[in-house]
């Protein structure tokens, strides 16, 4: 009896399956794509990121936020000015471009939030979701113990805002 049971609810799922194509696509995916692409290589992780900085500060907190930018996430940062970003994203030569603003590190000093800048290719949408989500993390601790030895407390936190350009639906 019990058997019997299994089977009808099996066949009722299997009937069910043939009016849901989204339910169907992701078993598909699940059991192909998501097994064979990382099998093969296919890296859906940060790694070996290029990356620009246009230092328009030049200070102590400016390089520490470059150092941070280190293997085997990014490649060195390549120094490029503000004029070279539009061109360099266009190009395709570089994933990330952080800009520093001037008076990045007095204003923070100072209490004020400066704001910096990160254009993001995202071409290769997960390796930009990933580093992005770095790059906050980077931006927000990596100045810190430097501020803390100027203000005596933790600086103010750093918000992520995203601004989608040639998508803005999203889509």
């Amino acid at each position: 009896m019990r058997l019997t049971n299994v089977y009808r609810l099996g066949l009722k799922e299997l009937i069910s399956l043939r009016y849901d194509p989204v339910l169907v696509f992701l078993i598909v995916y699940s059991f192909t794509f998501a097994i064979i692409a990382p099998a093969r290589g296919v890296k859906l992780e940060l790694e070996n990121a290029s990356v620009a900085v246009v230092d328009e500060d030049r200070s102590q907190l400016s390089a520490r936020l470059t150092e941070n930018l280190r293997p085997p996430y990014f490649q060195p940062p390549a120094y490029i000015g503000v004029a070279e970003i539009d061109g360099a994203m266009d190009a395709g030569r570089y994933t990330f471009v952080i800009d520093l603003p001037p008076r990045l590190q007095a204003d923070t000093v100072e209490g004020r939030r400066p704001r910096v800048q990160v254009n993001v290719d995202a071409t290769a949408m997960a390796m930009a979701g990933a580093g992005a989500r770095y790059l906050e993390r980077v931006l927000n601790e990596g100045p810190i113990e430097y501020l803390q030895g100027h203000r005596g407390e933790p600086p103010p936190a750093v918000a992520a805002v995203t601004r989608l350009v040639f998508n803005p639906n999203g889509e």
